[in-house]
């Protein structure tokens, strides 16, 4: 287990990310992201959490305009999901942003999963994510099975679809609970930037 406060977990932690990020997006290469984090209640939440078919990472931003947007669809799949074996978390992906913020953005946005601050991104550059909002699925050994949009209703920054004709998450979670291999495991998604 990760223990971002120790300096050698830290160092491994970002080893690893950059391993990923040099071999793993340009290879195909499986990230494995086995840790621990506190949410904004104090509580410790375990990456992957034990007993679930899979974990969802879903990185936001409280200012992205594309993020606030996928709120009721973040919501929906939620309550899909969860009953299914799938847990999800919410990770801000900012490094100005506060527990008291996230409280009140979270609450306003209708999320009621744990939520995380990844104010140092060492979360979100880990499991490879570039921009918010994007999503990452951990399997229960914590290798990655997906990552990346939610779907494909924004087709660039500022220029969306009424609808999506593609739902990227939801069929990857589709597949996982089904027991078969998720069909793109790699989607590029829109959004706001996560600093490097």
């Amino acid at each position: 287990m990760f223990d971002f406060k120790s300096k050698a977990s830290r160092q491994l932690l970002v080893l690893g990310a950059l391993t990923f990020n040099v071999w793993g997006i340009a290879h195909g290469a499986p990230l494995t992201l086995k840790t621990t984090v506190t949410d904004i209640s104090g509580k410790t939440q375990r990456l992957p959490t034990p007993g679930q078919k899979a974990t969802v990472l879903v990185f936001i931003a409280h200012d992205c305009p594309i993020s606030n947007a996928y709120a009721p669809e973040i919501s929906r799949i939620v309550a899909d999901y969860a009953k299914r074996g799938v847990r999800f978390l919410v990770a801000y992906a900012e490094s100005d942003f506060n527990v008291v913020g996230a409280r009140k953005h979270a609450r306003a946005y209708g999320f009621q999963v744990p939520i995380i601050l990844d104010s140092k991104f060492r979360l979100s550059h880990a499991a490879g994510a570039t921009v918010t909002p994007e999503v990452a699925i951990l399997a229960p050994d914590g290798h990655n099975l997906y990552r990346g949009r939610i779907d494909n209703r924004f087709v660039s920054y500022g220029k969306k679809r009424a609808q999506p004709s593609q739902r990227d998450l939801r069929d990857a979670l589709d597949a996982i609970v089904a027991g078969r291999p998720v069909p793109h495991p790699t989607t590029t998604a829109i959004g706001c930037f996560i600093p490097e």
